[in-house]
C-alpha cells in the first residue's frame, strides 16, 4: 500500500510542458530550419539559401516532488537511488521529448521561404495542491495523519503525437528604416497517446466511530481517461495502434520587425543585407487540440460512501495490478461511477513568445524573451499542456560557422536556469541547466538538445544593382 500512495503522489505530480527547447540559438540569423517552430517568420531573415536539419532531439524534465541520489548527466549508474522531497508545498513534474526526424528550409528569393519538416513529441504535465511527505509513511493513515490540510485536488496530462508541418514566410515592408517579415506554420497532426487524471475535489475529515478514529471522505469527484489504442486487443499491434489514433490540424503565426543599421549600403557585401540594429519577433505558438477517442477504462467517479474509511480503502487497493482491477475496487467504495465514451481532446501548450534581439559589439548579440500562456484556445479541452517558459536572457558569441550562447531562464516554477549551448560547423549541442551535468540532485532540473543541420557555403545571391555596372565600349 505504501507504493501505491507514492505513485498515487508522484503520478500526480509528474509532468509539464512546452515546445521546441532549442534554447541557445533563438534570435540567431543562423538558427535557420531549427527557429521555424519557435517563429514562423525567424526563417527568413537568415544568410543561407538553404539549410536541413537531418536530426534534431531535445529532453527537458523538472520537479520538486523527487531528487536522485547518485548519477548525473554525465553518467548513470546500473541502479539510480531517488527520494521523496520531504515537507508541506505544491508538488509538480515535467517531462518532455521532441525529436525532429526532418527540418527542411529554402529561401525563393531574399524576401520569400518555404519550410517543411516530420517531428515526434511526447509531453506531460501534472500538479497537486499543497501535500506533506515524510520518509515515515508506510500505510494510508500514516500518511494523511501528518497533513496539515485536509482538502486536495490535482491535475495530470500527457500527449504524445507526430506531426508534419509546412511553413511560408515572407517579407511584407521593406524600406532604407525597417523590415517587416511575416509567417505562417501549418500542421497535420496525428495523436498517437494520450491520457489526463484529475481530482478536482477531496475532502478528508477525521471522524470519531466505535472502531475509533477513523478518517472519511465527504466530499469526492474525480476523473481519468486515456486513448483507446492502449486497450489491450489494439495495443498488442502495432498497426491497429496507430489507426486507433485521430488527426487534428494546428497552425503557429508569426512576425519579425527589423530596425535596419544607419550606415551607408556595401552593395559588394552581401552580408550587409542581414544586418539589424533591433529585431522584435512575436510568435503565436501551439494553437491547436490533439484528439482521441476513450479507453475502455475511463472513468468518472462522484461521492465515497459515507461507510468508507481510510482503512478500507487501503484494503480494496491493495494488491493492484491493472487499470480494470482498480475500477472494480474503487466502484464498491464509491456512489458513482460512470464510464466515459465518445472523444477528448488535449490542448497543445498555446504561447505568446515576444523576443527581441541585438547586436553589440564584435560578433556579440543578447536576445531576451518574455513567454505568457494563452488560455482562450484552451475552451473545451478535457485535458491541457503548459509551458514552463516564462523569462529568459540569453547573450551569444557567433560567426557563421561557430557559436557559443549562454540562455539565463527564469521559469513559472520560479527556478532559475543557467545553459550552455555550442554550435560548430553542422552540430549544435546544448544544455538547459549546467549543474545537471555534475550533480545528481540537479537532474531532475535539466534535459539538453542536440542538432545536426547542414548549410551550404554559399550565401542566398542578391539581384545587383544593374547601375553599378561598369558602362561598356
Amino acid at each position: 500500500m505504501k507504493k501505491c500512495i507514492w505513485c498515487g503522489v508522484l503520478l500526480i505530480s509528474m509532468q509539464r510542458l512546452d515546445a521546441q527547447h532549442f534554447y541557445g540559438i533563438r534570435g540567431s540569423s543562423y538558427g535557420g530550419s531549427l527557429n521555424m517552430l519557435h517563429n514562423p517568420a525567424a526563417i527568413v531573415n537568415t544568410p543561407f539559401p538553404w539549410d536541413i536539419t537531418l536530426l534534431g532531439y531535445q529532453q527537458l524534465q523538472s520537479t520538486n516532488a523527487v531528487y536522485l541520489l547518485n548519477g548525473s548527466l554525465l553518467g548513470w549508474p546500473d541502479t539510480l537511488h531517488y527520494r521523496y522531497a520531504d515537507g508541506h508545498f505544491k508538488r509538480y513534474a515535467l517531462v518532455q521529448g521532441d525529436l525532429d526526424l526532418l527540418q527542411v528550409r529554402m529561401a525563393l528569393d531574399r524576401k520569400r521561404v518555404i519550410g517543411f519538416g516530420v517531428s515526434a513529441h511526447a509531453y506531460g504535465w501534472a500538479y497537486t495542491s499543497p501535500v506533506t511527505v515524510e520518509d515515515t509513511v508506510n500505510s494510508l493513515r500514516s500518511f494523511l495523519n501528518i497533513q496539515q490540510e485536509r482538502d486536495f485536488n490535482g491535475r495530470l496530462t500527457s500527449s504524445g503525437w507526430i506531426d508534419i508541418h509546412a511553413t511560408y514566410a515572407q517579407t511584407w515592408i521593406d524600406n532604407p528604416v525597417m523590415r517587416l517579415n511575416g509567417g505562417l506554420t501549418l500542421k497535420i497532426m496525428r495523436g498517437i497517446s494520450g491520457a489526463f487524471a484529475r481530482i478536482d475535489e477531496l475532502q478528508v475529515r477525521q471522524r470519531t466511530l466505535s472502531q475509533g478514529n477513523v478518517y472519511q471522505f465527504p466530499l469526492f469527484s474525480a476523473k481519468y481517461g486515456y486513448s483507446s489504442n492502449y486497450d489491450q486487443q489494439v495495443a498488442s499491434n502495432t498497426y491497429d495502434f496507430l489507426n486507433h489514433s485521430q488527426g487534428s490540424i494546428a497552425a503557429d503565426l508569426g512576425v519579425e520587425y527589423l530596425i535596419k543599421k544607419q550606415e551607408p549600403v556595401n552593395y559588394y557585401a552581401p552580408d550587409s543585407y542581414y544586418d539589424y540594429w533591433w529585431k522584435i519577433g512575436i510568435s503565436l505558438l501551439d494553437i491547436g487540440h490533439n484528439r482521441f477517442r476513450y479507453g475502455q477504462q475511463s472513468r468518472e467517479l462522484y461521492q465515497v460512501q459515507n461507510n468508507v474509511t481510510d482503512a478500507t480503502v487501503e484494503q480494496k487497493l491493495t494488491g493492484i495490478r491493472s487499470l480494470q482491477q482498480f475500477n472494480d475496487s474503487v466502484q464498491r467504495l464509491v456512489v458513482q461511477m460512470n464510464s466515459l465514451n465518445g472523444m477528448f481532446s488535449i490542448s497543445n501548450p498555446t504561447r505568446l513568445v515576444i523576443d527581441v534581439d541585438h547586436p553589440m559589439q564584435g560578433q556579440f548579440s543578447f536576445n531576451a524573451s518574455v513567454t505568457v500562456p494563452i488560455a482562450v484556445f484552451t475552451h473545451g479541452a478535457t485535458g491541457m499542456l503548459k509551458s514552463n517558459e516564462w523569462l529568459m536572457f540569453t547573450p551569444r558569441w557567433e560567426k557563421k560557422r561557430l557559436g557559443i550562447y549562454l540562455p539565463l531562464q527564469y521559469t513559472v516554477e520560479q527556478r532559475f536556469w543557467i545553459g550552455l549551448a555550442l554550435r560548430a560547423g553542422p552540430l549544435l549541442a546544448g544544455i538547459h541547466h549546467l549543474p545537471g551535468l555534475f550533480s545528481s540532485r540537479q537532474v531532475t532540473q535539466s534535459g539538453g538538445y542536440i542538432a545536426i543541420t547542414i548549410r551550404p557555403d554559399r550565401l542566398t545571391p542578391a539581384h545587383r544593382d544593374k547601375r553599378l555596372n561598369c558602362p561598356g565600349f
